[in-house]
């Protein structure tokens, strides 16, 4: 008794000075502790490995101020002390708390006057990709493969503590950099001309080459004149194909397929490579068309198709450009694209199956034939120039003229005429003059900020240098400008503790909201030191939000929070999941589905509540029939009304958070319950103890994950955090790996077996199991029986989602943790934006007009 007298009096004298009011502390503190906290937590006790007799009040040491901020909060939300127990008067828990946080909040308060609230940071590589892009005028420049991943902080990669630098990453930025440089240098003096040329299917060897492939006919392409198969070209082993002289029979020429692109039946318009980078307008003529069983007869299509086009690098590295629907009727879709010179394009019937030898059948196929796309041309005009030499081009070098490198020539020295390496030679009549004029230049777009003298110097120190050792004028300004792209004023944000001046602003709303460095209006306005006034302020927000590139935002952040990232990570099981097996569409389509939901809640400004459970999802038809959702068509994503009673709305049951929260062969509501603790509510579950093993679903269906995890919580190092963490887990037990409905668990070696073919054409080999029980009850004693009733009591405290997300949008703007010092504000925020129900747009608003945002 005496060693607890002892703490609780050096705990009383600490707080007593850091009352509200600078008051003593009342004397019924120490007898709070006393009569609630120690009994359970002395080094006798120790339950939850909290020792409160040997933890002493020393705020200034990290671990220690977060475990007395672990203390204030399990006390304010109630669940210490234990309800067993007998409870403290109400006024009572609110002198603890309030003398405890006076003391957490004076502390914070004090490091952040003394440290700054934000370490300085570098730009990760995807702010780093996408500045390149918009400085160099090359919006689909790839070089975040060239660094190194970035470390994650707080569930972000943007936090500055984590963002370190090594030689190693210093000597992939110069890579990066002068990769970048080349890529805006103009391949030729002349500007291209602009033309327009038809590709038809008939005169493509990879369509034509597919005729007499050997193997089953379905994985072959079929030549057609409208509807009529050409049954002579299909005889042929190696057919000689090509247009018809005549255009009227040109014009119904096509070629048709009955799967989806795949080897070896990878379709391609390959007579056609990107000239140059640029943009180029593509049209496509196709349609859709009904193919007989035995692959004699042909007729027009029952339905529309989908079809996906890609541009292609070889070896079958692919971007998508865009989707569309062919009709029964031949039809005309255009696109306008940006081209990497080089690129060829490769379209897709992306619905139909992918053939994987050698057991497979056409899932599609009935009784009397099978679906399948006929391709019958590619027109492509361009590349559409507005300017030449481009404007990244002329960021480097100005307006000085170019010569076309003559073949095989060697680079020429003298009278300021220097040999480039990709493919001009750039001239100049005045050496001096030129490498400073065009530095500056540079260095004033490349900067975000002012550029300083010795700056300019020292980099013309670099170009000087390498003109001295013999290099040529276009490579040795690229050195001086590779010096300036991995310089510290572009690499890290240019931010000073204490209030952001309007350039820092600047800067920081552009990372925020574009991922990207500000454009010339921010910087003028910021150069003119209008930026924080509170009117120019929102509506420069609001443009960023209505801009295109605040996509950027949306792609980086759900990345992130909701861990998009990692869709691609685990492919579905083959033997369980076949029908999702090579399914290229649904894919895409799920990324898409939340990352169009969180921009509709931007856009009409939603209230947080739709989350949880919106009234309507964002769908296409391959992802309406994946959620069993009736009445949708086509393959662009839209927002549709959900009907009455649905399961889906929000993003609970969206199909790619159901994935990054499943490992592809079964599905856990330890891992699934976690993420909503974490990634919706803001209540990160602690990790497992090293010593517990994890549960290893039973595949064969013997048992039930449920079941499994009874036995689990039987551990008394896991049945305090798993009751927390299992309910809400279980109630998205109804849906599957890649998030489709489910009454029965899947089997291998067991169960009721289903007749039946995946996406891949490989037949079913699993079994239906034990049934999916997906009711519990929430730590509080609410009961649920599904989803749907667990999205109802999630919805009974619609702030505490909204806190969540203000937190998480806080960390990825400011690029720092949430302090506890940071609660007042964050608030204040909440305040604010109560009366029209969190809405979203209102949130983000509240952001940049706070003090977190306005200071670092």
């Amino acid at each position: 008794m005496n060693s607890r007298t002892r703490w609780l009096f050096a705990v009383y004298g600490i707080l007593s000075v850091v009352t509200p009011r600078g008051e003593a502390a009342p004397s019924g503190l120490n007898r709070f502790i006393e009569q609630h906290c120690v009994e359970c937590h002395d080094a006798d006790s120790k339950k939850g490995g909290l020792d409160l007799m040997a933890l002493k009040l020393n705020l200034t040491e990290p671990a220690n101020f977060a475990t007395w901020v672990t203390i204030h909060d399990r006390v304010s939300a109630g669940e210490m002390p234990p309800k067993k127990q007998a409870r403290p008067a109400t006024a009572e828990l609110r002198l603890f708390t309030n003398s405890l946080s006076s003391a957490l909040l004076a502390a914070d308060r004090e490091q952040v006057a003394r440290e700054g609230r934000a370490t300085q940071r570098r730009l990760n590589r995807y702010e780093y990709e996408e500045t390149l892009r918009d400085v160099l005028s090359l919006p689909y420049l790839e070089v975040k493969q060239f660094l190194p991943e970035d470390s994650e902080s707080h569930g972000f990669n943007k936090i500055g503590d984590a963002l370190d630098v090594s030689h190693v990453q210093m000597a992939r930025y110069l890579t990066a950099a002068e990769f970048a440089l080349r890529q805006a240098l103009v391949p030729q003096a002349a500007r291209p001309e602009t033309q327009t040329n038809r590709y038809h299917t008939w005169g493509q060897r990879e369509f034509a080459g597919k005729i007499g492939l050997e193997g089953p006919l379905n994985r072959r392409t079929f030549p057609l004149v409208g509807y009529e198969l050409q049954r002579d070209l299909m005889a042929q082993k190696k057919p000689k194909v090509e247009p018809s002289d005549d255009p009227g029979r040109r014009e119904l020429e096509s070629f048709a397929v009955v799967v989806s692109s795949y080897e070896p039946t990878e379709i391609r318009f390959g007579g056609f490579h990107a000239p140059v980078s640029g943009r180029y307008r593509l049209k496509f003529s196709g349609y859709s068309v009904w193919m007989a069983p035995d692959f004699t007869k042909v007729a027009p299509g029952r339905r529309a198709e989908p079809v996906s086009v890609y541009s292609e690098t070889p070896p079958r590295v692919l971007r998508k450009l865009g989707s569309f629907d062919v009709q029964p009727e031949p039809t005309v879709h255009e696109l306008e694209v940006w081209l990497l010179a080089g690129e060829t394009i490769r379209p897709d019937a992306a619905r139909l199956f992918r053939s994987r030898p050698p057991d497979f059948k056409n899932p599609f196929q009935e009784s009397d034939g099978m679906p399948g796309v006929a391709f019958s041309w590619m027109d492509v005009q361009g590349p559409l120039v507005e300017q030449w030499p481009t404007a990244g081009h002329q960021l480097l070098f100005g307006d000085l003229p170019l010569e076309d490198r003559a073949e095989g020539a060697q680079p020429k020295r003298g009278k300021g005429r220097f040999q480039a390496l990709a493919g001009v030679e750039v001239l100049s009549t005045n050496l001096e003059r030129d490498t400073e004029r065009l530095l500056r230049q540079f260095m004033r777009r490349a900067y975000r900020g002012p550029v300083r003298e010795p700056d300019v110097q020292r980099f013309l120190g670099v170009i000087h240098n390498a003109l001295n050792a013999g290099h040529g004028f276009t490579d040795a300004m690229i050195a001086g400008y590779t010096g300036v792209l991995s310089s510290p004023t572009c690499l890290y944000l240019n931010e000073r503790p204490g209030r952001l001046d309007d350039r820092a602003l600047a800067e920081r709303l552009a990372y925020f909201l574009w991922n990207s460095c500000p454009d010339e209006e921010l910087r003028g306005l910021a150069d003119r030191g209008a930026l924080h006034r509170p009117a120019v302020l929102r509506q420069q927000t609001e443009r960023l939000l209505n801009d295109p590139r605040s996509q950027r935002f949306v792609a980086a952040f759900l990345d992130y929070w909701l861990d998009l990232r990692l869709i691609a990570g685990v492919d579905p099981d083959a033997e369980l999941y076949p029908e999702y097996q090579l399914d290229d569409l649904l894919v895409e389509s799920k990324i898409g589905e939340t990352q169009l939901f969180f921009s509709d809640l931007m856009k009409r400004n939603l209230g947080i509540t739709n989350l949880v459970s919106s009234d309507f999802a964002v769908l296409n038809e391959r992802l309406a029939n994946h959620y069993g959702i009736p009445g949708v068509a086509g393959v662009n994503l839209s927002p549709v009304p959900l009907p009455a009673g649905s399961m889906r709305g929000g993003l609970l049951t969206q199909a790619s958070v159901l994935k990054v929260t499943a490992n592809g062969t079964t599905t856990s509501p330890v891992k699934r319950g976690a993420w909503i603790m974490a990634r919706l509510l803001g209540k990160p579950p602690p990790p497992p103890p090293a010593s517990v093993p994890a549960v290893e679903p039973d595949i064969r269906g013997a048992t039930t994950i449920r079941d499994q995890l009874a036995k689990h919580r039987n551990e008394a190092t896991c049945a305090a955090c798993h009751k927390n963490i299992d309910p809400a887990g279980f109630a998205l037990e109804s849906f599957d790996v890649m998030g489709a409905w489910r009454d029965r668990y899947r089997s291998v070696g067991g169960g009721e077996t289903l007749k039946g073919s995946g996406h891949n054409g490989i037949k079913f080999h699993y079994g239906l199991g034990l049934n999916v029980d997906a009711s519990g009850e929430l730590p509080d004693g609410r009961a649920f029986r599904d989803v749907r009733e667990l999205k109802q009591l999630l919805l009974a405290d619609p702030e505490l989602l909204a806190r969540n997300l203000v937190r998480q949008l806080t960390i990825y703007g400011t690029g720092a943790p949430i302090r506890f010092s940071d609660r007042p504000a964050i608030a204040k925020m909440l305040a604010h934006s109560r009366a029209e129900g969190y809405g979203v747009r209102s949130l983000i608003h509240e952001i940049v007009e706070s003090d977190l945002f306005l200071n670092k």
